[in-house]
């Protein structure tokens, strides 16, 4: 049942991924995953005419859609006038900062936000640039995952450490690697997820690293709860990485890069490092060490971010109510 009571509210995304399922779900609006394989013109033809189908049989009155992707948040700012429908943003950080560092990309990305109806962001940062452009921010970091399923389905392997990784440009993966040379020693072993291929990796050169691929969200949670520390790592200043919620929920003691918005935000179970081997190893050497207090704080930040979404969730409702 759709939670804006008076205001039919439709989700929309080109790509299947986590927070457009968890905070669809938290505002009880309908998720509309348009999803393709095909090569990029190909799939963008696709996806624009199975959108445009949708909106001609649904009539929303407001459509959030996320961005990435750029062009469906082009397109819907395009489609307004003729449909009626108000446009809110869900913009992750590639929706905000150009992560290409193009000014003509990162004017396109300003005209978006400055004249969709609102723009939702993960943290403070991003919703004062919203601002500073004319348009309206909210700000709502992502709800935490329902992990309940993949709970105490699996024992903790000792040593094991579960880098979540993307192989993007703003992630020190190979300060990790180096990392895990230097723990090998003393009985650490790294996992990691992700398409390492897509970057050129050899996985016979870095032997104290495991490299998983691909794997599917089954076999990603049996990693996550086998482990005994999780690392998820970035360069960016304004970016709530993904792998924190899922790491926290599972009550996994957590390294993260000294980052200020991190910092602000995860303010339990966790180790904040600067993305250099050495101090890396030291990380997860004192995350392993203080694992049971970690995990106790892992489980106290749960309890009070729940009671915050909760909040925050309503108050996002009641905006859309009044688009």
């Amino acid at each position: 049942m759709n939670a804006v009571a008076n205001r039919k509210v439709l989700w929309v995304t080109w790509e299947k991924q986590i927070r457009n399922r968890s905070m669809s779900r938290e505002l009880g609006v309908p998720l509309f995953e348009v999803l393709s394989d095909q090569s990029r013109m190909s799939r963008y033809v696709s996806c624009i005419k199975r959108t445009l189908a949708m909106l001609r049989c649904e009539r929303p009155n407001v459509v959030v859609c996320q961005n990435p992707s750029l062009v469906l948040s082009l397109l819907l700012l395009k489609l307004r006038p003729f449909f009626g429908f108000k446009v809110v943003i869900d913009a992750h950080f590639g929706g905000v900062e150009a992560c290409n560092g193009s000014d003509i990309f990162q004017n396109v990305l300003d005209h978006c936000n400055r004249t969709a109806d609102l723009v939702i962001v993960t943290n403070e940062i991003h919703a004062c640039r919203i601002r500073s452009l004319g348009g309206r921010g909210f700000v709502c970091p992502d709800p935490l995952p329902n992990l309940s399923e993949y709970r105490s389905q699996v024992e903790e392997v000792p040593g094991k450490i579960f880098l979540i990784c993307s192989y993007d440009m703003d992630e020190p993966y190979q300060e990790v690697f180096r990392a895990a040379a230097l723990l090998a020693p003393e009985g650490f072993c790294f996992f990691v997820s992700g398409n390492y291929r897509k970057v050129g990796i050899s996985p016979g050169g870095f032997p104290n690293v495991e490299f998983l691929g691909f794997v599917s969200e089954v076999e990603f949670y049996r990693h996550l709860f086998s482990s005994q520390v999780v690392v998820d790592l970035t360069e960016c200043d304004n970016c709530l990485v993904c792998g924190a919620y899922e790491a926290l929920e599972a009550g996994k003691p957590l390294v993260l890069s000294m980052k200020k918005a991190l910092q602000e935000f995860f303010t339990g179970g966790t180790v904040f490092t600067e993305n250099r081997a050495a101090e890396i190893a030291a990380a997860v050497v004192r995350a392993h060490a203080e694992r049971a207090k970690l995990a106790e704080e892992c489980r106290q930040w749960v309890f009070l971010e729940r009671s915050e979404m909760a909040n925050r969730i309503a108050s996002l409702n009641g905006i859309l109510e009044k688009l």
